[in-house]
């Protein structure tokens, strides 16, 4: 059994991380750190057993561990990540992995030298209706895939917002930007996935908050070798709503929430993909492939480099955007 501490418990650990932990098989959590005392009693809440600290020397002093599991607003991440690699721990992380590309860099080097996983939460890709869409294009259901469409529908930053206390996605100085860091990691990764190619150029519009420094709409469209991907991302939306179409040179597969079709066939699923915000079940699925990655670090070079993508593809957009 790996023994980790989560940093960080605010909504996704606990409602999202906390319970997928709670049925893992070979990973324990033992510590929960966090600034907040508020936070720290809510975790001892969920088990009388946690250990909980306010700083990250706490937790080393008093616990032995194998891991940790980031849950902190993106600014604190790079900081956070480096700090567990000096202390030899494996590391998996929220979204977006990290804002600068120079600290992806420290990072991959850091973790080289400690011999260290350091996995981002890309937990997209095991949503049961998203690995199902993933299988049939594997088996060449609709031959060789040409284009990608992804829209994601909002009609706020959170589903758990709350107007009188607004959310961190709104403020660039923690977010590291608006909806592109949000919802747009996950499509650029999930785009990458299905192509399973390196991402050439990058173009985007964006249309920005009026008064605030984030997008809260964005297109953009990605170019591979093989074909394309269209990504639509909005908080302006009039509801929740996720579609997706991957489209091959032989027939097409479709996402609509809760609905995938393939050719004729038509599944529902139980979920949609809209349906919540903290995904406990995605997370439970995922955990298999993070206690693999920590127990043979040398695995975990294709999930770090794919978030390497992701962060390239938003910067570059960032960069040439046509902005209104």
């Amino acid at each position: 059994m790996l023994r980790g501490a989560i940093i960080g418990f605010g909504a996704v650990a606990e409602n999202g991380h906390w319970p997928g932990y709670t049925r893992a098989k070979d990973l324990e959590i033992v510590a929960i750190v966090d600034r907040g005392e508020e936070r720290r009693l809510a975790a001892r809440k969920v088990s009388a057993e946690l250990q909980t600290f306010a700083t990250i020397e706490e937790l080393e002093a008093n616990t032995a561990l194998d891991f940790v599991d980031i849950c902190t607003p993106p600014a604190l991440h790079a900081e956070l990540v480096l700090a567990a690699l000096r202390r030899g721990w494996n590391v998996l992380c929220e979204k977006p992995l990290v804002l600068d590309p120079a600290d992806l860099d420290r990072i991959r080097e850091a973790a080289s030298e400690a011999g260290r996983a350091v996995i981002p939460l890309h937990n997209w890709k095991y949503a049961p209706i998203i690995r199902r869409a993933t299988e049939a294009l594997r088996s060449g259901a609709i031959g060789r895939l040409q284009h990608v469409e992804i829209e994601t529908l909002r009609f706020e930053d959170c589903a758990a917002v709350d107007p009188a206390n607004p959310s961190w996605r709104r403020d660039p100085a923690i977010a590291g930007g608006g909806i592109l860091f949000d919802h747009g990691w996950h499509a650029i990764y999930l785009a990458r996935h299905w192509f399973d190619q390196d991402l050439g150029g990058v173009t985007a519009t964006l249309h920005h908050v009026p008064q605030a420094g984030v997008e809260d709409e964005a297109t953009l469209l990605l170019n591979f070798r093989n074909g394309d991907a269209r990504i639509f991302l909005t908080w302006r939306a009039n509801g929740r709503a996720n579609r997706m179409r991957l489209i091959g040179d032989r027939g097409e597969i479709a996402i609509d929430d809760d609905t995938l079709k393939v050719g004729d066939e038509s599944i529902r699923f139980e979920h949609g993909l809209s349906a919540g915000s903290h995904h406990p079940d995605w997370f439970e699925t995922m955990l298999p492939d993070v206690s693999a990655a920590f127990r043979s670090p040398e695995t975990a070079c294709g999930p770090f480099e794919e978030a390497a993508v992701c962060l390239s593809a938003i910067r570059r957009a960032y960069e040439i955007a046509d902005v209104s």
